[in-house]
């Protein structure tokens, strides 16, 4: 009798421990499990990174600006940016129930980069447009910052935040939250610092954003040379007022130029792209202060001839070599002919995009 006891507590026991094996098997939620990853949306590829080529392969998740680039303003003409596009398909409001309570321009002697927007502590802040995140991190000055990095090759910058809801590498949309609006950095009250920028070079958000609406001003950004700050090597906002009350700084960019009204406005402002090429590294510099990188070549900027013409009809056919920064319209421009002219030379749609190092027959 006592064996048959033993026999059947002894099986009890192994029994237990068996549904406890299947217990864990069958709800392994029931279990403690690791800290939950973050479900961003990560790039993966160097083709994923908006305007890749543009900035000369560069991506770094560390600095604001991390060189001066070269760009190709020919004959003092201006750069022209579609701001919403197949790419850029919407537009945000970076805050709402906000107060302007400081300009772009110089400030108690200082260069402010950007526009403040006085805000209540918490609020969200949302990106502008589609695009890839390039930086969160405590940034000097700047305090908590993101960097958003948007497909047309311009640049936003969210500073001063209480938080980040965004990492380095996110594929963002316009309208998401990548914060909240706070007092961090050198910093006199809590309000968003927002910058525009446009290979690494910042200019006045006024020129493209209309506070008092609350929309853009133009669906096209005509950008002149004399508008980007290229030799101020300075990475951080004019230091903040003593006092809290809003500053009025005088602004140095000029108004924004109206674009031609035709029939081929969009073409007008279609930039100069590339393919994707194979991955390189980055240059990360050891500090902040930008370095200066030799010029990019303007060979594109003369026209050539081949020696060998297509057809009999073609003895005075004149190409050119799309350099970085050129537009069809600007192309057109330069030899005296029309957008609609370039497409029928080169049998180039509406949709079609002019490509670095590519030939166009201009006449």
């Amino acid at each position: 009798m006592k064996k048959i006891t033993f026999f059947i507590l002894l099986t009890a026991i192994l029994s237990s421990q068996w549904l406890i094996a299947q217990d864990d098997v069958l709800s392994p939620f029931d279990t403690p499990s690791p800290s939950p990853t973050h479900s961003a949306n990560l790039i993966n590829e160097n083709y994923e990174i908006p305007a890749y080529n543009l900035y000369l392969q560069e991506w770094d998740n560390d600095y604001l600006k991390i060189k001066s680039l070269d760009i190709n303003f020919r004959n003092n003409d201006d750069i022209l940016i579609i701001l919403l596009d197949d790419h850029n398909t919407s537009f945000s409001m970076p805050c709402d129930m906000y107060r302007v309570s400081s300009r772009y321009g110089i400030r108690n002697g200082n260069h402010h980069t950007g526009v403040d927007l006085a805000l209540t502590k918490g609020a969200p802040i949302r990106c502008c447009f589609d695009g890839v995140v390039r930086m969160t991190k405590d940034y000097s000055s700047y305090g908590k910052t993101v960097v958003v990095r948007h497909y047309n090759g311009l640049e936003t910058v969210y500073a001063h935040l209480d938080s980040i809801t965004v990492v380095a590498n996110e594929i963002v949309k316009a309208g998401q939250m990548v914060g909240t609006a706070g007092s961090t950095g050198r910093s006199s009250g809590v309000h968003l610092h927002f910058e525009t920028r446009f290979l690494y070079e910042h200019f006045n958000p006024e020129k493209m954003i209309d506070f008092s609406s609350g929309d853009l001003t133009d669906n096209i950004l005509a950008i002149s040379k004399s508008e980007l700050d290229f030799d101020k090597p300075t990475e951080e906002p004019a230091k903040e007022p003593s006092t809290t009350s809003a500053t009025t700084a005088n602004t140095t960019a000029a108004a924004t130029p109206s674009p031609k009204t035709s029939t081929t406005t969009t073409a007008t402002a279609t930039t100069a792209t590339t393919t994707p090429i194979s991955p390189t590294t980055p240059n990360t510099p050891d500090t902040t202060t930008p370095t200066t990188t030799p010029s990019i070549s303007n060979t594109g900027n003369t026209p050539t001839v081949p020696a060998q013409n297509d057809n009999s009809n073609n003895e005075q056919a004149v190409y050119h070599t799309v350099a970085q920064g050129d537009t069809l319209y600007g192309i057109a421009k330069k030899y005296n002919t029309t957008v609609n002219k370039l497409k029928e030379l080169n049998h180039l749609g509406d949709e079609n995009k002019i490509q670095l190092g590519q030939k166009l027959r201009v006449k």
